[in-house]
């Protein structure tokens, strides 16, 4: 089962589990059983970091998204925006915000840009290195 209509009309993916997703993926990419070379044509010749490498220096990629979070900034020290307490939104309080996405608001930011220029500061790269993650992302350009 890849999805269901609900009442709205829309596609409601939240009953597939892990394993479904593992498996339609796999499928994609042919892991494991090929079934059907005209449906499903190999993709990789190997399911595994330097299958990966291969396809892209071979130029069968062309396109590459990198889907990734908060995660892999946070490791840098990077704080993430919501989580309760250590996020950043939960931390502006010296700004004086009428709201603490009012940071980065452009109606916000003609009428006071103090503040963002002042967390700007406190965040600049500098203080920071970056990650394997963001290095991975930078080769890919």
């Amino acid at each position: 089962k890849h999805s269901s209509d609900n009442e709205d009309g829309e596609d409601d993916i939240d009953d597939l589990s892990l394993e479904e997703i593992r498996r339609a993926l796999a499928s994609r990419l042919t892991i494991g059983k090929i079934i059907d070379d005209q449906r499903h044509p190999r993709v990789l010749n190997e399911f595994t970091l330097d299958g990966i490498v291969e396809y892209i220096k071979e130029g069968k990629a062309k396109n590459i998204i990198v889907m990734a979070g908060a995660g892999i900034s946070t490791s840098a020290g990077i704080p993430d925006f919501r989580t309760a307490g250590t996020g950043l939104y939960d931390n502006l309080e010296k700004y004086q915000l009428p709201y603490p996405q009012a940071v980065f608001d452009i109606r916000y930011f003609v009428e006071n840009p103090k503040p963002f220029f002042l967390l700007a500061k406190e965040l600049y790269p500098s203080k920071f290195k970056p990650t394997p993650s963001h290095y991975f992302v930078k080769l890919l350009e």
